[in-house]
């Protein structure tokens, strides 16, 4: 299969709330319109444990200068913003220099998984197939074919390991959509990280109790990106000890799923919009993660609660179950003026929540409040590697 290079130009912005049916202002420049959180940014508020899904919510909604939101609306978000969040941060574009033709395939079985080769995470490297720009690349899992985007910085020579970051896309979303979001892109052009956009069968990522279908289907997304990860690994020099995941919302929700269920494999997470709703959580060893919720978030509540009969815990009790997941002793300790630490872990991990101003596509807020994903994220996350 050819390899083909994927762009997003402008930013994503929704016309409908999902599973309530209510519309949200039109978006301009390419940004939806921010509405003001209330509250100060304070932790308030906690929630049990999570519960089922049982019912999807309406149709998405075409985003406005980005690509159209496909599918039922299942899951947190059916469109990349919601009404009244903020816009996406930075301009989008064309993300780096197209990247080479050419096909790259990857059998791993039926649920099985891939060697890793035989110099993975140490030493020098072998084999370098990775090019600078944006490529699509299409691997065999579970006896059907999975894709995702890799963008490749121009200052990565193949000859030093880097850091390899996945970004996982919203429900109703796709790799391509997440890519024009988020503002990774930028933040590897200038570091030299390596970041991987994987696109979710049904568009929605089988993070624990949601998204459906993928929930109930028993789709392996987690099998899914170790093999994505174990692929660009072979393909590239890679440090394996350097390895981390952010998503936003359905993504966000499935990158907590993989600090519950691949702890061996990702140094640390930072899900945006997301909650827990993966249980029991056992992490093999203690995980960093960097949570971002929306203050006036109406599709997975600050607080807690059940707009979309998901239930989502709240900012809250996430960071308490990280806390003690971790085994936290403190102190809590504050920076970049909306985020909030528990230091002292095992393992020297860490847990942050950045109470964000905003709804739920908070990525332009934050970069307002001078406390922008990447760059926070990308902060806390060169301090941590597997040991």
């Amino acid at each position: 299969m050819a390899t083909q290079s994927w762009f997003m130009v402008g930013t994503i912005s929704a016309l409908a709330v999902v599973g309530c049916g209510s519309t949200g202002p039109a978006a301009t420049g390419g940004a939806a319109a921010g509405t003001s959180g209330a509250g100060s940014g304070v932790l308030t508020g906690s929630a049990g444990a999570s519960g089922s899904p049982s019912q999807s919510g309406a149709a998405g909604a075409s985003g406005i200068g980005g690509a159209p939101a496909t599918g039922d609306g299942s899951g947190p978000d059916a469109a990349a913003s919601a009404a009244g969040t903020s816009g996406a941060a930075g301009t989008s574009g064309t993300a780096g220099a197209s990247g080479a033709a050419g096909s790259a395939e990857l059998d791993a079985g039926a649920g099985g998984m891939t060697m890793s080769p035989p110099d993975a995470g140490a030493g020098s490297c072998t084999a370098n197939s990775l090019k600078a720009g944006n490529t699509t690349v299409t691997i065999q899992y579970a006896n059907g074919n999975r894709n995702y985007i890799v963008h490749v910085p121009a200052s990565y020579t193949g000859k030093a390991r880097v850091p390899l970051l996945i970004d996982l896309h919203g429900s109703g979303q796709t790799a391509s959509a997440q890519m024009g979001t988020s503002g990774w892109n930028g933040k590897a052009d200038a570091t030299g990280l390596i970041v991987v956009y994987p696109n979710a069968l049904n568009e929605r990522w089988n993070a624990g109790t949601c998204c459906s279908p993928s929930v109930e289907q028993h789709v392996d997304d987690v099998g899914f990106l170790r093999a994505v990860v174990q692929k660009v690994t072979k393909d590239g020099c890679i440090d394996s000890k350097r390895v981390y995941a952010s998503g936003l919302s359905g993504g966000g929700l499935m990158s907590y799923r993989l600090a519950c269920e691949a702890a061996d494999m990702f140094a640390a997470v930072a899900p945006v919009s997301g909650a827990t709703v993966f249980s029991p959580c056992h992490p093999s060893i203690p995980v960093s993660v960097i949570a971002y919720r929306g203050l006036s978030d109406p599709l997975v509540p600050y607080n807690g609660g059940m707009p979309l009969q998901w239930y989502f815990q709240g900012a809250k009790a996430d960071f308490d179950q990280w806390s003690m997941l971790d085994h936290c002793a403190g102190p809590i300790t504050m920076s970049h003026a909306i985020c909030q630490t528990n230091t002292g872990c095992a393992g020297g991990a860490d847990v942050t929540l950045c109470s964000v101003n905003s709804g739920h596509v908070l990525y332009g807020a934050a970069a307002t409040a001078k406390a922008a994903v990447p760059d926070v994220a990308w902060e806390i996350f060169q301090r941590h590697q597997l040991p």
